[in-house]
């Protein structure tokens, strides 16, 4: 069953205000009618972009409206979810400025989606959560797969990473 919604994958936009709005809009109406169910928040792009230091300066609320902050804070279905690949430029800054915005808005932080293994280690040792993401290994076409005859000798679309990602992946 499910447990949690995440809402928007990597979004790319520099409204941060409009997302964060929107991302409660649909949170509302998601609890409206399974009042339990956790949903996610995220920053723009792919990671955790606001610098720890700064979040620790000003605070994680920049360009965004003080009622949606409110409601951040007193949320108890509300996770920051994340990404992390290469930005900021370590695995252990990404958690560090996730660790920030946990605390300042009181939320829990997820790291739904990474590629090296020191990012799950370092969520990992900062009792965060982690998801490997390898829905690109759910498909056998195109050029990683040997260019095979499509639709006859092929599975999905390989959308996104194009087999990058290894399902039997531990660390």
């Amino acid at each position: 069953s499910a447990f949690a919604a995440e809402l928007m994958n990597e979004p790319m936009t520099i409204r941060r205000k409009e997302a964060f709005n929107t991302w409660r809009a649909c949170a509302e109406a998601i609890n409206e009618v399974i009042p339990d169910m956790s949903v996610s928040i995220c920053d723009i792009g792919e990671g955790p972009v606001i610098p720890s230091w700064i979040v620790d300066l000003v605070g994680a609320d920049v360009l965004i409206d003080g009622d949606t902050i409110d409601w951040i804070k007193a949320s108890n279905n509300v996770f920051y979810a994340w990404h992390y690949y290469s930005y900021p430029s370590t695995p252990q800054i990404a958690v560090e400025n996730a660790l920030a915005i946990q605390k300042d808005w009181n939320v829990p932080s997820f790291n739904t989606e990474f590629g090296p293994c020191e990012a799950w280690n370092e969520s990992v040792a900062a009792n965060i959560s982690v998801t490997y993401w390898h829905y690109s290994s759910y498909c056998t076409t195109g050029p990683s797969f040997g260019n095979r005859p499509v639709p006859d000798e092929t599975f999905g679309g390989c959308l996104l990473g194009w087999a990058g990602a290894d399902s039997s992946k531990t660390c």
